[in-house]
């Protein structure tokens, strides 16, 4: 399994032309071997202790029609 990791950043401000950035948290993509998204985390300093998952890491996969 691969993990990528992605910066979230937020526009603080500007001046003269130039654009400021905070750091506000992190998304985490993990894939098979294969490269298929199996989850996404999100970590975000809104909102801390918080675990965010776009859809949550399973064993047993299984669709169902």
């Amino acid at each position: 399994m691969t993990t990528q990791t992605l910066k979230l950043n937020v526009k603080t401000g500007e001046k003269e032309g130039k654009n400021f950035w905070d750091r506000c948290g992190v998304l985490f993509v993990n894939t098979d071997d294969r490269g298929n998204i199996t989850s996404i985390n999100v970590k975000h300093n809104m909102f801390p202790g918080v675990d965010m998952v776009a859809f949550p890491k399973r064993d047993d996969v299984t669709e169902e029609i």
